[in-house]
């Protein structure tokens, strides 16, 4: 996060959106990579759309619903 906010600059409303959208991004992968090595964050979140529920990401994601890990 202080590497965003650092790297980021402006104090406007357009910098404020860029450094809220790139931490909304590296959480959600965080909970993806999470997702994917924890079995208790994979019965939490087994489908994309129950991330979506969860209100864990303020976006809409790019995955389809049905996209799975293939590993899993």
């Amino acid at each position: 996060m202080f590497l965003i906010s650092s790297s980021v600059h402006g104090s406007d409303e357009h910098g404020r959106l860029l450094r809220r959208t790139l931490m909304r991004y590296v959480n959600l992968t965080s909970l993806l990579i999470f997702r994917s090595v924890s079995t208790a964050v994979y019965k939490r979140f087994p489908t994309m759309d129950h991330v979506v529920e969860a209100g864990r990401t303020g976006i809409k994601p790019i995955l389809p619903s049905s996209f799975e890990m293939p590993w899993f």
